[in-house]
């Protein structure tokens, strides 16, 4: 008899115990850590042929039911002429613009938290048109570098585009459009 006694106390200590365990799992005190915020994929860069901007094209996942600000940004050298109505660019009349340029989007995330977009780049054209009235000003070439896109309402970032570096060169006195 005592054996069934002490046997049926083991069995409900045992029994207690897995019931323990198992409401402790289902009333975790500690929730496991969402996931983060992150980039998903490469981020990619596309440069038109025809005008020189750049495309910066991203996927970010783990994003929350709030509106997240992006910003591409890169540094950037742009050359121009001055073209007459012969078409031709006399000399002495090139313009060259170095500067980074920065473009912000806010986008709102997809029911399952993530944002695929693409933000672009513009060519800057120089503050004063260097060209008589004459003459228009056309764009010789551009080169584009470190090529980034950055979360800003998450902290993320930057990140470098694949590639890069991205450039286009029309010639030094560019045919009409």
């Amino acid at each position: 008899m005592d054996f069934i006694v002490n046997h049926y106390a083991r069995t409900l200590a045992v029994c207690g115990t897995l019931v323990c365990a198992f409401g402790t799992a289902q009333a975790n005190p500690y929730p496991q850590p969402q996931p983060k915020p992150q980039f998903s994929g490469k981020v990619t860069s596309s440069i038109d042929p025809k005008n020189g901007d750049v495309k910066v094209c991203f996927k970010e996942i783990n994003l929350k039911n709030k509106a997240v600000t992006y910003t591409a940004k890169a540094s950037v050298v742009a050359s121009y002429a001055c073209r007459n109505h012969g078409g031709n660019c006399p000399p002495g009349k090139d313009t060259v613009v170095k500067q980074t340029v920065a473009t912000s989007a806010t986008y709102a995330p997809g029911k399952h938290g993530e944002v695929s977009a693409c933000i672009t780049l513009k060519v800057p054209k120089p503050a004063k048109n260097p060209c008589p009235d004459s003459m228009s000003l056309v764009l010789e070439s551009v080169s584009w570098t470190n090529i980034t896109i950055s979360d800003v309402t998450n902290g993320i970032g930057p990140v470098a585009a694949y590639p890069s570096k991205q450039s286009v060169n029309y010639g030094s006195c560019p045919a009409p459009k």
